[in-house]
């Protein structure tokens, strides 16, 4: 009996769930023992991509971490120059001498295959999947019609060279659409595509430019998460027709230095979740205050002795907001 591994290559830019479903339905098909995801570090047939490949990696081990059949495979980033599919063909023929090697490619990659390089070498010395996204026509070069068989069974029994057309997946997603979804905003979309866990790391790392969230969102965010954790007396200032470092200031008491390290750190990791990390963050070795800067929105968290002693709403109350924008009136007329 033929055992085979697969060898799925591609930049995850980033990886989605069309790429896990029909991975993982192909692999269970030929009953594939496992899969390496081969990250394409530097591929010679596209000229750029959105992430870095430090990014691009961590994504794929965070989407493979629970799936032990599947195995994260960095031998093209430790490549120093662009990587070919011969190259990484021929590491594994010398690592796995006794098993066939079956390389999954995408359907638009099928149709540019004799483009490869030492493409008629490269054909004869693996089997090969091709899968085809639901509602696209495949295109097959006429050079390659000979080798296209119908059954996945046959793929292993005839000799490498030989290519089979996936062509089961029910998603219809493309990572050049998710990214396109990110960069407008439309994160609610992305998420039906994405593993939780990518998302999230997206989110952390503001990748593919996730539009931040406006000063208001940001405001809410913060108080919801002071009362979470039982936040005393907050008090949101309106300081956006005033200030040029921010829209809104948040103070809030804490019961103790731990209370206060406690919604200051809760604060922080709410708005670091939706993407948002903080500016600067000081005070939160001692815990009698803590000042955290999200940008347009700056809390300070703080004892209720501290609070009283610098009496900070004093400093932006009414009347003196309302001097400053009459100020500013009378500097602009």
């Amino acid at each position: 009996m033929i055992t085979a591994i697969g060898v799925f290559g591609g930049t995850f830019d980033p990886i989605h769930q069309g790429h896990l479903q029909a991975v993982t339905q192909a692999a269970e098909v030929l009953g594939l023992s496992r899969v390496h995801w081969v990250l394409s570090a530097r591929p010679p047939h596209k000229n750029s991509v959105s992430a870095s490949i430090e990014d691009r990696y961590a994504m794929l081990q965070l989407a493979l971490a629970d799936l032990p059949e599947f195995v994260v495979d960095d031998r093209e980033i430790r490549r120093a120059a662009k990587s070919y599919t011969l190259d990484t063909v021929a590491s594994f023929s010398a690592e796995y001498p006794d098993q066939r090697l079956v390389v999954i490619i995408g359907a638009d990659s099928l149709a540019g295959l004799p483009s490869w390089y030492q493409y008629e070498t490269l054909v004869e010395q693996v089997s090969w999947v091709a899968l085809q996204r639901p509602g696209y026509t495949i295109n097959v070069p006429d050079e390659l019609q000979a080798r296209v068989v119908e059954k996945p069974t046959a793929l292993l029994q005839r000799a490498p060279g030989h290519i089979w057309i996936y062509q089961d997946s029910n998603i219809d997603i493309s990572s050049t659409e998710i990214r396109t979804t990110l960069s407008e905003g439309r994160e609610e979309l992305a998420q039906e595509y994405l593993p939780s866990s990518v998302l999230n790391y997206i989110r952390t790392k503001q990748l593919y430019k996730i539009p931040g969230m406006n000063p208001e969102q940001i405001k809410d965010q913060v108080v919801d998460a002071l009362e979470n954790v039982k936040g005393q007396d907050i008090k949101v200032i309106d300081i956006a027709e005033i200030s040029d470092f921010a829209d809104f200031m948040i103070v809030v008491s804490g019961t103790s230095d731990t209370h206060v390290k406690a919604l200051a750190r809760e604060a922080s990791d709410t708005l670091r979740k939706q993407g948002v990390k903080p500016l600067n963050e000081d005070g939160a070795d001692v815990g009698e205050w803590v000042l955290v800067d999200f940008g347009d929105v700056v809390l300070h968290v703080m004892r209720p002795e501290v609070r009283q002693y610098y009496d900070l709403e004093k400093l932006w109350d009414e009347d003196v907001r309302a001097l400053v924008k009459q100020h500013r009136a009378q500097e602009e007329e």
